[in-house]
């Protein structure tokens, strides 16, 4: 390999922080740049930690730093800049997606007359409402919520009542799934 092929340069500090997405963002566009660099995590060391809950070294517990070489700083610092200057990630939920529930409303329609949906739970408590009607959409259960006088009712078609029972018993008893 002749001495031009050889990467030149030392490794300088491109990027460091504690935002997951921003990290892998960083590391794909440097790959597609072509552009080498070195990885390390915060935390990854096995260096003990002090009695001192405040130590005159302090460095943060957790997050990246990125060193590319001298000679790609520059590239390198564009590309953490057009991912600073870019709109974050919305990472959060939907609280409702009246999307998901018209064609939830659809299956029902659509379901046998003598299958029928099946009730799974019903309560007042408002928080376990929303973790089962959240455990089971994450679960990609259709279902079917009714409200008389303060207590709600979750149904489920037929065909799904299985996997939603055992859902809620793993909910309302914190256990494991059988």
């Amino acid at each position: 390999m002749s001495s031009s092929a050889v990467p030149q340069g030392s490794f300088v500090l491109a990027w460091a922080g504690e935002d997951p997405a921003l990290h892998s963002a960083l590391l794909e566009q440097l790959d597609a740049a072509g552009i080498p660099y070195a990885d390390k995590r915060f935390g990854a060391d096995e260096v003990a930690l002090t009695a001192d809950p405040l130590p005159i070294d302090w460095k943060p517990r957790f997050g990246f730093e990125v060193a590319v070489l001298s000679t790609d700083l520059q590239s390198a610092r564009g590309i953490v800049e057009n991912l600073l200057e870019a709109e974050p990630v919305d990472m959060e939920l939907p609280a409702e997606d009246a999307g998901v529930e018209a064609t939830v409303e659809d299956a029902f329609a659509s379901q046998d007359q003598g299958a029928g949906p099946v009730e799974i739970w019903s309560g007042d408590d408002l928080d376990l409402r929303r973790f089962v009607l959240d455990a089971l959409r994450e679960n990609e259960v259709p279902v079917q919520v009714r409200e008389k006088t303060g207590v709600t009712a979750i149904s489920v078609l037929g065909r799904f009542a299985g996997r939603a029972k055992e859902i809620v018993r793993e909910i309302s008893e914190a256990a494991p799934p059988k």
